[in-house]
């Protein structure tokens, strides 16, 4: 198995620090937040090189309030922009031979329809609503397939908890999402922390995915790093040699604050920064 940890999650940290960090822990590759025109590609390379670490990833990022990042946003032009996004994120991992882009079909942080949210409709309506919003972001992630599989790049289709987003929650909603795309270039991504809340059991979701699994984010049932919660690691491992996993297990802990986007930010959490890095290998490569 190989390790990576999502970059995102270090905040302010500059890039070689969070390189340097990943490889004195013993990490295999970095999953690099989704900002392409923030982040020099050829830096990144460069890095790579000095580390000897490789990309796993790109982590579309898709926080709410947008008019610019949401899939399935009702206005045109808006979800026309997120297109684009995820299109640049397509580029972006290409360029850095990494194998696939998260995408995550609403906005994180969006808990109900926008024409609910907006008071445009009422919560009568919120089945037809989330229907209406399902197949705009389907179209969505499907106006990039083609790109996708011409850069070599597979979209891993996130669900997220109910409390982060209302679109597509567990496994089995994501496999429904890309039934009808191109399976050589849409897949899943799963989320131990979004699991625990959502799947009537992690394995039975992981296993049922089986092939389609291209990636896993990892975090304990507090989000936190893996031991300090509930969650059977050792169980979880077990599933994913069963269905032959290709892919990484990509760290994602942070600490207990409401915005995730916020909160590796903080000062005050500063120093679990390498804490939580090697905290979490170490507990995953003793299940190993």
């Amino acid at each position: 198995m190989k390790y990576a940890v999502s970059s995102w999650i270090y905040g302010g940290d500059n890039l070689e620090t969070i390189f340097d960090r990943l490889a004195r822990y013993g990490y295999d590759a970095i999953e690099l937040e989704g900002e392409p025109e923030r982040i020099d590609r050829h830096r990144i390379i460069n890095l790579c090189r000095t580390y000897k670490l490789s990309v796993s990833g790109i982590a579309g990022m898709y926080p709410w309030p947008t008019e610019e990042r949401d899939l399935a946003a009702l206005d045109r032009e808006s979800r026309q922009k997120a297109v684009r996004y995820l299109q640049s994120c397509i580029n972006y991992a290409h360029d850095l031979e990494a194998p696939l882009v998260i995408v995550v079909p609403s906005a994180v942080g969006k808990v109900m329809p926008l024409s609910i949210l907006n008071g445009d409709k009422a919560m009568t309506h919120w089945d037809e609503e989330v229907e209406q919003e399902w197949n705009l972001a389907r179209d969505s992630v499907h106006q990039c397939v083609d790109l996708a599989l011409e850069r070599g790049v597979i979209l891993a289709v996130e669900p997220i908890n109910r409390y982060e987003t209302h679109l597509v929650n567990t496994c089995s909603q994501a496999m429904k999402f890309i039934e009808p795309m191109d399976k050589k270039a849409v897949k899943i991504h799963l989320d131990t922390f979004h699991m625990n809340i959502e799947e009537a059991s992690i394995v039975e979701a992981i296993l049922n995915a089986g092939p389609m699994l291209a990636n896993l984010h990892v975090a304990d049932s507090n989000r936190q790093a893996v031991g300090r919660g509930h969650i059977d690691f050792k169980a979880i491992l077990q599933a994913l040699t069963k269905i032959n996993y290709p892919g990484v297990l990509s760290l994602e802990p942070l600490p207990p604050v409401p915005n995730p986007y916020v909160a590796m930010k903080i000062d005050r959490y500063k120093l679990m920064r390498d804490q939580i890095a090697r905290e979490s290998i170490e507990a995953l490569k003793s299940l190993s």
